[in-house]
């Protein structure tokens, strides 16, 4: 009976330091702070959402590209021998022209374009006054947007359109990185909670070991009946099973952290720094919506909606206008034998060549431009109809996260309560056991009693905490005591 107690007792320590890393060289001790960081960095929803974000910027670049300053230049060469029916004109004619040009559309919607082109022409005529003779032009022109896009109106109201884009893709992306983030603190906790399911077991087993070896002594002893003794290894082997759950649980819990925060290292563990601690004050409804409507992205992207929507209203408004353009250009040109000699005269000759014009074009029934402002005059009133659902649906969840916050907050208070009673009575008990005023099985259901109490307590402030992350998230924020990057 002694050998057998004592292959127990080894079996007991062994299955204990199992619970223990091997090497403490390879645990990572990670705070909810350290390992939210983590996460941040390596977790892979977060890097997409990261890249979704930066993809979206490129939008900008592309609608002011519509501003970019563009260069064109021009080449032609022609050599005409064809039969001509007068001798006037020659038997061939040589054609060079050169041309370049910068042209750049301003926000104002003025586009002007600065232009000099050279064509040189060469005959064998013999009624031409020079054989070779080359016309150089430099010239300048403008044409200004006076009705539709008055002024640039519509050019800059789709660059402000895609900036507020840009930015409700950056809420969306934020709110994806959060989202991410909720997921890995609501991991870390429940592998705080399973650490501590750990402990209590290891706890419960020393206890029910303890009761054991005294069974067995009594047993030996003739003091106690075989069915006590009996009742006690049971509960011992009850005991270590479920020391191994709860350690094969709280491993599983690991390798979900771990790749949550990109770390699936074998060699590498995962120890949580934070203990289940009891809340220590009520979270206030006002201060929290407060919070919320300051910055839950949905809210301030229905807001930036609302702001595109009365942008494109009044895009479409200006599509009613006929397109009305004033077109002006001036050109002073220099005639000479070679490049040098016309582009010279271009300055010492004083040959302007001015023109200035109004081109007007206007869709009699006009139905595509109605049609599209009635479009977006709906779409405006559709966009503030859903602000004002976003807003009655943040006050809701609030108002309702918050009570549930408390509600469990006192809860695990409770449980706390429950669970340092049910200790005590477990002790008041063992005194009675010890002067023999007491029963094995009484023991043993008081100790169940007391495993489950303090699960139970750490179970609810386990779901407190769930609670309070949920709360954050539904705020907004629970991302911005971590979050330093630039979308």
């Amino acid at each position: 009976m002694k050998l057998k107690a004592f292959r127990i007792a080894l079996f007991t320590l062994i299955s204990i330091a199992a619970a223990v890393p091997v090497s403490a060289q390879n645990v990572l001790h990670l705070s909810l702070r350290e390992v939210t960081e983590v996460a941040l960095q390596n977790n892979f929803d977060i890097q997409l959402a990261k890249y979704e974000s930066w993809i979206k910027k490129t939008d900008e670049m592309q609608v002011k590209s519509i501003f970019d300053t563009i260069f064109d230049a021009e080449v032609r060469y022609q050599d005409d021998q064809s039969a001509r029916a007068s001798t006037v004109f020659g038997t061939q004619t040589r054609d060079n022209d050169y041309n370049v040009g910068v042209s750049k559309l301003l926000p104002t919607g003025t586009d002007v374009r600065l232009y000099m082109t050279n064509e040189r022409d060469a005959t064998n005529s013999q009624f031409s006054t020079a054989p070779v003779t080359h016309d150089s032009t430099l010239g300048v022109s403008v044409e200004q947007a006076l009705g539709k896009n008055f002024f640039g109106l519509q050019d800059r109201g789709q660059v402000q359109i895609t900036q507020i884009d840009i930015q409700n893709s950056r809420f969306t992306s934020l709110d994806r990185i959060e989202q991410a983030v909720a997921e890995v603190q609501r991991a870390y906790w429940d592998l705080v909670l399973q650490r501590k399911r750990v402990e209590i077991e290891k706890d419960m087993l020393e206890q029910a070991q303890k009761l054991y070896e005294l069974q067995q002594r009594k047993l030996n002893d003739g003091l106690v009946e075989l069915p006590d003794a009996i009742a006690a290894e049971a509960n011992f082997e009850a005991a270590k099973n479920r020391l191994r759950l709860a350690q094969n649980s709280y491993d599983s819990r690991v390798n979900v952290l771990k790749l949550q925060i990109n770390r699936t290292d074998l060699e590498i563990t995962i120890e949580p720094t934070v203990k289940l601690r009891l809340p220590e004050e009520d979270q206030a409804t006002i201060a929290s919506l407060g919070r919320a409507f300051k910055n839950r992205r949905d809210y301030l992207s229905a807001l930036n909606d609302a702001k595109s929507r009365d942008i494109q209203v009044t895009i479409n408004r200006n599509g009613l206008l006929p397109e009305i353009n004033l077109i002006a250009s001036l050109e002073r040109n220099g005639l000479g034998d070679h490049f040098s000699d016309s582009a010279k005269a271009i300055s010492e000759s004083d040959n302007p060549n001015l023109f200035a014009g109004l081109r007007v074009v206007y869709p009699l029934e006009n139905r595509r431009a109605r049609a599209e402002l009635k479009a977006a005059e709906l779409e405006k009133a559709r966009v503030l109809l859903n602000t004002k659902y976003i807003e009655k649906t943040i006050s809701i969840d609030i108002v309702d996260q918050v009570r549930d916050c408390n509600v469990l907050a006192e809860v695990a208070r409770n449980e706390a309560q429950i669970s340092d009673l049910q200790i005590k009575k477990l002790e008041e008990e063992q005194k009675r056991f010890n002067r023999g005023r007491s029963s094995t099985d009484i023991i043993i259901r008081f100790q169940e009693d007391v495993i489950q109490a303090r699960l139970s307590a750490a179970e609810a402030i386990y779901r407190y905490h769930l609670a309070l992350i949920e709360l954050q998230r539904r705020e907004a924020t629970l991302l911005a005591e971590y979050w330093t990057e630039d979308l």
